[in-house]
């Protein structure tokens, strides 16, 4: 996949609303009836980085500073009975970010 960042041409400290923004302006110069392969190259980058975990999620698991070990770690201790949900394993994962000994470099961004 190409950097979401790139396509919509945010920068990586983007907020959300700056995010959207540029979203919706890239949908408007390509939209899905004119250019379905740019739309949805548009689509699926706001899908990756469109909320403020799903960002820091992208750039811990892009990133070459990370240690996976202390993130696998993190997950263990998050534990919960039975087979955790696509949806419950996100947010597992976002609190995995939150909690993790991330590098200053990605904290900030």
């Amino acid at each position: 996949m190409t950097d979401p960042f790139t396509v919509l041409n945010v920068l990586e400290s983007a907020s959300e609303k700056e995010i959207k923004t540029a979203f919706l302006a890239k949908v408007r110069e390509f939209p899905p009836e004119r250019s379905p392969q740019q739309f949805q190259a548009i689509r699926d980058a706001y899908e990756v980085i469109k909320t403020e975990k799903l960002k820091l999620a992208y750039q811990l698991f892009h990133s070459p500073e990370i240690d996976g070990d202390t993130v696998y770690r993190s997950l263990l201790k998050q534990s919960r009975p039975g087979r955790p949900s696509e949806e419950q394993f996100k947010g597992m994962l976002a609190d995995t970010i939150h909690m993790a000994a991330l590098p200053d470099s990605i904290k900030n961004k």
